[in-house]
């Protein structure tokens, strides 16, 4: 096994990588790069992993819920829905593929901070487990919508307890100037749930929040829990739901933690416990959400080498043949990574020397100071036609691609036992009518 890589991954003399039985340099050769493969005996496993940790911890209900904004397409939702997962829909597209998915709509949530009417009937309409409430105003907005079609609407409320973590603060999302869900402190998540239990159109089953993401800390969760419960007992509500959200971090390179995540699922259940033993109650549906302790690790990145150069100042530059428009997270907030070399076919026999390894700085192909994906790794010597690939690149890398400078979006492929299935199919710059 190699470190940061998919559990399948195994790595030859000659520097050639295999994963999930299919070696990285002909799938590169049949589908080009920049390309994304996932491999599916790692998500299975993290899937387990959570499972099992849930079924260790909670004596009560549970449910593992994907956050499809990690990755989601209609061919990786399929996938998904196969394991039995639910999943976290946040507007109207990712809700139309989880239902084509086959996921049913009680495993379904919805959430985001300013759904459109469109987005709230459809949800709805389809009778999701949740319509994730995310302030007073789309509280009445809702009720609206529920009125006029005549149909009670099943809500969560989102609940910001006004906590930070310690992570960068563009994935913070409950501290006190967050734009995310109804704050503690001003009451106005008091008001949202004695609004939404006074209400014939809608019907209040949960609550939920979500700290941010790359955690490694359980304080936080705990306290948060106890933020919920303890609002929860002033408003007398008893939660049927309760969701902690997801965001326990993954690691990317040496200096990031490797806590595991069965600490983090027991301090949550057995906060959810002794809280429920405070106040009376039955034990809660708790749902998790996670989406890139699923899939990040499952997913490696493969690139193609293209000018390698020094810089005035000694820097030695590998640029390759993707960057920010595939994986925005180095631009957005310095996300780190690491990376291996394989060599390409104009090495000699045995690959050159891959022992020897040098600073580095890889960078991409975009019209952009920042486009860097990598600002220091050390990896043997590089020429034009190697292979570049960078491990943990499963979660918020096609999520969040672009078109930048017209480039197309790459091919996704998942590998099972040796046997490859697109995803994604590569955009076609060439097609007609592809960029109009």
């Amino acid at each position: 096994m190699i470190e940061y890589f998919p559990i399948t991954a195994a790595i030859a003399p000659d520097g050639k990588i295999t994963l999930g039985g299919q070696n990285l340099d002909d799938l590169a050769r049949s589908w080009g790069t920049p390309l994304y493969v996932y491999d599916a005996a790692t998500l299975r496993r993290q899937v387990e992993i959570l499972r099992r940790s849930l079924q260790a911890a909670y004596p009560g209900p549970s449910q593992v819920t994907y956050a499809g904004k990690a990755y989601f397409s209609l061919r990786m939702a399929r996938h998904l829905a196969a394991l039995g997962l639910g999943v976290d829909v946040v507007s109207l597209g990712e809700l139309n593929i989880a239902r084509q998915a086959g996921f049913a709509p009680q495993r379904v949530h919805l959430h985001g901070n300013n759904k459109s009417p469109q987005e709230l009937e459809n949800a709805l309409k389809w009778g999701v487990q949740a319509i994730v409430v995310d302030s007073l105003d789309e509280l009445a907005l809702l009720e609206e919508i529920a009125k006029a079609s005549g149909q009670t609407g099943r809500i969560w409320l989102r609940i910001t307890p006004g906590l930070s973590v310690q992570t960068h603060p563009y994935r913070q999302t409950a501290h006190p100037a967050s734009k995310f869900g109804l704050p503690i402190e001003d009451g106005q998540a008091a008001e949202a749930i004695h609004r939404a239990m006074g209400s014939r159109w809608l019907h209040l089953t949960g609550l939920h929040t979500h700290l941010g993401s790359q955690i490694f800390e359980l304080e936080p969760y705990t306290r948060a829990v106890e933020m919920l419960c303890e609002l929860a007992r002033g408003e007398h509500f008893t939660p049927e739901d309760l969701s902690p959200g997801g965001g326990w971090g993954v690691r990317y390179v040496p200096e990031d933690s490797d806590e595991p995540v069965e600490g983090w699922v027991s301090a949550v259940s057995q906060t959810i416990q002794e809280q429920c033993r405070l106040a009376g109650w039955p034990l809660p549906k708790l749902i998790l959400e996670p989406g890139r302790w699923l899939v990040a690790e499952a997913g490696v990145a493969v690139y193609t080498v293209g000018v390698v150069k020094t810089a005035m100042d000694g820097t030695c530059m590998v640029a390759v043949d993707g960057g920010m428009a595939d994986n925005p997270r180095p631009a957005l907030y310095q996300a780190g990574y690491t990376a291996r070399l394989i060599p390409g076919p104009q090495r000699p026999p045995g690959g050159g020397d891959l022992a020897t390894l040098h600073k580095v700085t890889v960078v991409g192909k975009f019209c952009e100071t920042g486009d860097q994906l990598i600002p220091e790794v050390m990896l043997p010597s590089a020429q034009r036609g190697d292979l570049l690939v960078i491990p943990v690149s499963g979660a918020y890398h096609l999520s969040m691609a672009s078109n930048y400078n017209l480039a197309p979006r790459p091919a996704v492929l998942w590998v099972d036992n040796g046997q490859v299935e697109v995803l994604q199919e590569r955009e076609d710059p060439s097609a007609a009518g592809w960029w109009v």
